[in-house]
């Protein structure tokens, strides 16, 4: 008989209890997420206009910079190596980030000086394009050249 009186009243705890949680959720939980999602929270203010696509500018020249010494700073080029600064390409993706491609000369053993081209992917995330600190390597990729150009 105890067992019976107590099955009826754990059903009826937990009939409550999804009522309340339903309650919780409608009321006080929802509103909330609602409040947030329709605030500017997630949305980072644009400060400039930028332009998008194949740009050159003095933040493309800045960015070239600071991805060159960010390479030679983790060790993934010799110190011999000498980088092509006249050429290179530069792609504003927004958000103040870009794709940078250049190409760097490479000693090897066996075959000489060999070009090699590289791409970094960086993000300006202060507003001083010119200090180091300002800026964040997304990424760099090297690509041996497959033929001249």
């Amino acid at each position: 008989m105890k067992d019976l009186m107590r099955s009826k009243y754990s059903i009826l705890f937990l009939f409550l209890f999804v009522i309340f949680l339903y309650a919780l959720l409608d009321k006080a939980i929802l509103p909330f997420v609602m409040k947030v999602v329709e605030s500017n929270v997630f949305f980072e203010e644009e400060t400039e206009e930028e332009q998008l696509g194949n740009v050159k500018n003095e933040r493309t020249g800045f960015a070239l910079m600071h991805c060159k010494n960010s390479m030679k700073e983790e060790g993934m080029l010799p110190d011999t190596a000498e980088f092509n600064n006249d050429k290179y390409d530069a792609w504003a993706l927004g958000n103040r980030t870009y794709i940078i491609r250049s190409s760097v000369r490479v000693a090897e053993a066996e075959k000489g000086q060999v070009e090699k081209k590289f791409a970094c992917k960086i993000r300006l995330v202060e507003n001083d394009p010119a200090d180091f600190k300002s800026w964040s390597i997304l990424g760099i990729d090297f690509n041996p050249e497959e033929g001249g150009e």
